[in-house]
């Protein structure tokens, strides 16, 4: 791995996310205390009682790499709440809170060398390690824990590109390890992770963190499943041409860095599913949808700006066979959509989650703030995944059954779903409304008459668990981002940080077609900026207008006021 073979020379703002992510790492070890007052009247505290978690991590594998008599790399432990996994099982954007436990720490006997290039033994060369982690503050609650070996040094916690494992860090977590181990080789496996509680159950499920705090103990965190894959790196095509112009509703202004590279109306009409299945039917179903391009990585004239290793991305791009092994992974995920039996399911799962309303683009000018919270829902639309850009290709396979070389695309075509999926992201354990302007329509096949179903809800329900109910309405109106996920949890979204300036950094600065930070210079990849979004926009005819009075955008899906 060639990012492994260089140090990083950073710029401003690297380094103040370095503070930051240290900060944070301390943070994540002090262990949860209450600070009483002395009142002889009562025990007033400043601080309310928090949970931690506290236990071992034990790493099998290679050993790791050195560089100037320091391990390079971390284990890294990753607290989520059980009711909200991460992708693709989950809609979590974040954990809740991590621990790091050094590389230095946990490899205290290994031999360093002492100079400045990275040394990496042979991956053939094996050890088994153990160290003490202690992660808090915590929430009352249930937690799962993911964990994994930052083997490159990559991980910053606050940064979406460098915050996930890549090819030839070693994964795991709290997790059933029999069961692991017994699916050793399965590509499509997802690991069971077992639940930690934090605090005391209460009758109906709930916890509560008792006065004094709340210690869960002796938890044994295990690392050695290698990851074979980097994540999905992709861009929407279009989203590195920031001189077009076109107002909509979240971008009235018609700023041209804000400008959708796809727009879809919250009344779109589909096709329904033919009986027949033949060329002409499944390019006319396909042709129904609104669809996205995603191309692997970023487009070649971002490329070493983003590879590079002195500059902040560093994004581990493989070039496209023959040459090397990079592209987006293509295989089937061991079934089929809910709209049809005879349509195969494939990875990369790519999802279209609803930002926050911004329209004048002050509070969120990197277009990284997902809609959530006590007082909004999360809104996502599912995608559809292609084989080789064709409804065609993708019914007639084959399905490869796990990821190859042989399954690398340089673009993956997705057709967005007009559903979107309206939960309460504080509990999304219990189910959501799924919303759909549209209940019935006329077959891609001509010749097939009569209204047909567009949504089988036992289906949606068996494959969505996160789906409650089916209802007719109109989608939420507003922008949102694009992740794709694989199924070892690797995740990439759009928009992220490589695509706009922070306001810490200042504003965007363009010279002969080139942008960077007024403040904090530093290269800006417009293909992961704040164009690469779907935004749904209002009707555009008398019929649409009058479907989205009769069907209105229901109130789940909806901030409250």
């Amino acid at each position: 791995m060639n990012h492994l073979r260089a140090k990083f020379a950073w710029n401003a703002p690297q380094r103040a996310a370095a503070v930051i992510a240290r900060g944070a790492l301390f943070g994540a070890v002090v262990v949860a205390c209450t600070v009483p007052i002395d009142d002889s009247r009562d025990d007033k505290r400043l601080l309310p009682a928090q949970g931690v978690i506290r236990g071992t991590v034990t790493y099998v594998g290679p050993r790791p790499c050195t560089q100037n008599r320091r391990v390079v790399g971390n284990a890294i432990v990753l607290a989520f709440d059980r009711r909200n996994p991460p992708p693709p099982n989950g809609i979590a954007s974040g954990a809740v809170n991590f621990a790091v436990v050094p590389g230095d720490t946990l490899f205290a006997n290994e031999p360093r060398t002492r100079g400045a290039e990275v040394s990496c033994p042979p991956t053939s060369e094996l050890v088994s390690v153990s160290s003490p982690f202690t992660l808090s503050p915590l929430a009352a609650g249930s937690y799962t824990l993911v964990a994994f070996f930052d083997r490159g040094g990559r991980f910053l916690p606050q940064f979406r590109y460098r915050n996930q494992p890549e090819a030839g860090d070693l994964a795991g977590g709290y997790l059933d390890v029999r069961d692991a181990e017994l699916n050793r080789g399965n590509p499509a496996y997802a690991p069971q992770y077992l639940p930690v509680d934090v605090g005391v159950a209460n009758a109906d499920g709930n916890f509560t963190i008792p006065p004094q705090g709340a210690l869960t103990d002796n938890v044994p965190v295990t690392i050695g499943q290698t990851v074979t894959t980097n994540r999905p790196y992709f861009y929407p095509e279009g989203a590195q041409d920031p001189s077009l112009v076109s107002p909509t509703p979240a971008n009235p202004s018609g700023d041209a860095k804000y400008v959708p590279v796809i727009t879809m109306t919250q009344d779109h009409q589909i096709l329904a599913v033919p009986d027949v299945f033949n060329v002409d039917t499944l390019t006319l179903y396909e042709q129904g949808y609104k669809a996205v391009s995603l191309g692997y990585g970023v487009p070649d004239e971002e490329r070493a700006d983003a590879t590079a290793l002195d500059k902040p991305f560093g994004l581990p791009l493989e070039a496209l066979p023959p040459q090397a092994n990079g592209g987006l992974l293509v295989f089937g995920r061991g079934g089929s959509l809910p709209e049809n039996q005879r349509i195969p399911s494939y990875w990369p799962s790519v999802n279209f989650r609803k930002l926050d309303d911004d329209p004048n683009h002050e509070k969120d000018p990197q277009s990284l703030s997902f809609q959530g919270g006590a007082k909004a829902p999360a809104v996502v639309i599912q995608g559809v995944t292609l084989l080789d850009e064709s409804m065609v290709r993708t019914v007639a396979g084959p399905v490869a059954a796990g990821p190859a070389t042989s399954t690398l695309r340089g673009k993956v075509r997705v057709l967005v779903r007009p559903q979107a999926l309206c939960i309460d992201s504080l509990r999304p354990d219990r189910g959501g409304v799924l919303v759909t302007p549209h209940l019935t329509a006329k077959s891609a096949n001509p010749t097939e008459t009569g209204e047909r179903a567009l949504v089988d809800e036992a289906r949606v329900k068996q494959a969505n668990r996160l789906v409650f109910e089916v209802r007719r309405g109109c989608l939420p109106l507003g922008r949102y981002g694009i992740s794709a996920a694989y199924p070892s949890g690797q995740v990439w979204s759009v928009p992220n940080e490589a695509g706009a300036c922070a306001p810490l950094e200042g504003s965007l600065i363009e010279r002969d077609g080139t942008g960077s930070c007024a403040k904090k210079p530093r290269p800006i990849l417009y293909s992961q900026g704040p164009r690469a979004v779907l935004e749904i926009v209002p009707p555009t005819t008398p019929e649409g207008e009058r479907t989205c009075q009769e069907n209105p955008v229901p109130d789940e899906c909806l901030p409250s006021r």
